[in-house]
């Protein structure tokens, strides 16, 4: 089991095998979570909402003019669903392997 020592001003250095583990990077985000007698650390993402926003309304944009006679709430069933898909991928994809 890894383990790290707390330095003075409270900074901890991630042993390699944990970050690996996690894919993490120098910059990244970290989510902690704390319960009794322990913290659960969770690599974040932080979106730009102006820029994903655009992103997104371009997208929905797309959609209508594609799907132009749909009833609305098929479309959004749809947005929902590939969302839920997308969520459950990311949950079940397996960890890179290691090499070398």
């Amino acid at each position: 089991m890894p383990f790290a020592k707390v330095l003075r001003s409270g900074q901890v250095t991630f042993p390699k095998e944990v970050r690996e583990k996690l894919r993490l990077k120098e910059g990244d985000i970290l989510d902690f979570e704390i319960g009794d007698a322990m913290v659960i650390v969770r690599p974040k993402v932080l979106v730009d909402r102006q820029a994903e926003g655009k992103k997104l309304w371009q997208i929905v944009e797309k959609m209508h003019a594609k799907m132009e006679g749909v009833d609305p709430e098929e479309i959004e069933q749809a947005i929902e669903e590939s969302i839920r898909e997308v969520r459950r991928r990311k949950k079940t994809k397996p960890a890179k392997a290691k090499t070398g």
